[in-house]
């Protein structure tokens, strides 16, 4: 009993110490929409730990043009944790970037799901134990990869 006691407690600190970190800098978060919000209008995502912009996430220009194929760039803020992004299309699938703060750009094309051009999507911010994964303000804190929190994508 008293060594499960200890590895709550361990667990716990570990969980306190890793939001007081992100809570501490001082990032201002970007709106949480979809990273094309229709034809021509593309908006930067973020994943927001506290009240800071965890993970990143921008269109390459010009692809919010209605032609199925989707371009973007995503980044941690944070040295030492990597950055994904996920997409549901006929299931879930992902890219992910490297451990750190280096940008990964990424393309798919969409013409399988229902509505094509059109995904759900969410990202994720993982240190290979602890996972928070989400879209906006809304996460998840798990030991893996959770498809909870989504946004839309739409217009590419």
């Amino acid at each position: 009993m008293l060594r499960r006691q200890t590895k709550v407690r361990a667990i716990t600190a570990m969980l306190g110490l890793v939001g007081a970190t992100f809570a501490s800098l001082a990032v201002s978060p970007s709106a949480a929409q979809a990273r094309c919000n229709g034809v021509g209008n593309s908006i930067t995502s973020t994943l927001n730990i506290g009240s800071a912009a965890a993970v990143v996430e921008t269109p390459i220009a010009g692809t919010c043009n209605d032609n199925n194929y989707y371009q973007g760039g995503f980044k941690s803020n944070y040295a030492g944790w990597r950055a994904s992004v996920w997409f549901e299309r006929n299931g879930w699938q992902s890219r992910f970037g490297p451990y750190g703060t280096a940008d990964q750009y990424y393309s798919y094309t969409d013409t399988s799901t229902p509505i094509p051009g059109s995904t759900a999507m969410h990202f994720c911010l993982d240190n290979g134990v602890t996972w928070y994964c989400g879209w906006g303000n809304d996460y998840t804190i798990a030991g893996g990869v959770t498809h909870t929190f989504t946004g839309i994508n739409h217009g590419f």
